[in-house]
């Protein structure tokens, strides 16, 4: 069963820890910084309150986790565990890699308190996962996946569009194959040439050329739906590259970077699902969840405007608090969702 909720998220890093080697577009040091920052773990930890209902977890993020020695594994797990024991609902989280995840490291992690499993699996087409320089296979992503769910893990998998030798079908036959494993989680992050990595002396010798912004928004718009037709949680759209310095663009040498990534794609998918159904039920007034109004307003108001030009008429946007969020109802009390069309609607 899916979580209805998901967990607040403790992220403690290990930057580029336990990593095999240098993937062809990852600089986890400049992402996250060139140390694990333990000094402020304790701060970070000590801000979970002990009572509360919400789920916790306490995530190693930034490196290969279950590639570290089990000695530096265990460093980690008894940092932890005193917050671990004094906050009610409270786990572990690691992000890994589909090959180092055997059956004796899952038994060791699930002992220690891991709940949860994030493996960068980027795609399912090998070719592109060579020319990434992963250095695993998809059968190792579809082993591992089928591995970690039986044991009883939370599983997430992190997608990547716009790789290496990757094309839109090749993508979006990754997003399939995703559906068929039924994770519990995805995040997709549109390739970045970031300072400092393989990719960016590909991209210098016009060996890579990046993905827009508008067709990564358009390939992520497509996950996005298919993902939430099948209860699928989206953690998260985009890279997190900001820092005490800023947003984190001055890390990026090419490619679609956007501050609010899954804004602009709740936003795209708000547009469609409200334009179809308008037209096609010659409405002129929706009501929204007031906290879903920057999504379905666009940024700059630009859906509101889109509406004006394309349909020669003024939505009526009402907002209620008991309206359920990402969806809208029409003034016959029909519902639907911000991020799905029905397929009875053209």
């Amino acid at each position: 069963m899916r979580k209805q909720l998901p967990p607040k998220i403790i992220p403690l890093y290990l930057p580029h820890k336990g990593c095999p080697h240098q993937c062809v577009y990852c600089n986890q040091p400049l992402v996250t910084g060139d140390e694990d920052h333990r000094s402020n773990w304790r701060r970070m930890l000590e801000s979970i309150p002990q009572h509360t209902d919400q789920n916790w977890e306490i995530a190693f993020y930034g490196g290969t986790f279950s590639g570290l020695s089990q000695e530096k594994m265990y460093e980690c797990f008894a940092l932890v565990k005193p917050y671990i024991k004094s906050v009610k609902n409270c786990a572990i989280r690691i992000s890994t890699r589909p090959d180092y995840v055997s059956d004796a490291t899952l038994e060791f992690l699930w002992t220690n308190g891991v709940r949860t499993i994030e493996l960068g699996a980027e795609s399912f087409n090998d070719h592109v996962l060579q020319r990434s320089g992963r250095g695993h296979s998809a059968d190792n992503i579809r082993d591992a996946c089928a591995r970690i769910a039986a044991r009883g893990f939370t599983l997430g998998l992190h997608l990547m569009c716009g790789l290496p030798a990757q094309s839109e079908i090749s993508f979006y036959e990754t997003v399939e194959e995703t559906v068929r494993l039924n994770p519990d989680l995805v995040r997709i992050s549109p390739t970045l040439v970031l300072h400092g990595t393989p990719l960016a002396k590909m991209f210098h010798r016009n060996d890579y050329q990046p993905m827009t912004i508008e067709n990564a928004i358009t390939q992520c718009c497509h996950a996005y739906k298919i993902f939430h037709q099948n209860n699928i949680i989206m953690a998260r759209i985009g890279l997190a590259l900001s820092d005490q310095d800023g947003d984190g663009a001055n890390k990026v040498i090419a490619g679609p970077w956007h501050p609010a990534l899954r804004h602009e794609v709740e936003s795209s998918l708000a547009r469609e699902a409200i334009t179809t159904i308008i037209k096609d039920k010659n409405e002129t007034r929706i009501t929204i969840n007031p906290k879903d109004i920057s999504i379905v307003y666009g940024a700059g108001k630009s859906n509101l405007q889109y509406w004006t030009t394309h349909l020669n008429r003024e939505i009526k946007i009402e907002r209620d608090r008991n309206q359920p969020r990402h969806s809208f109802s029409l003034s016959s009390g029909e519902r639907f969702s911000l991020f799905n069309i029905p397929e009875n609607i053209t």
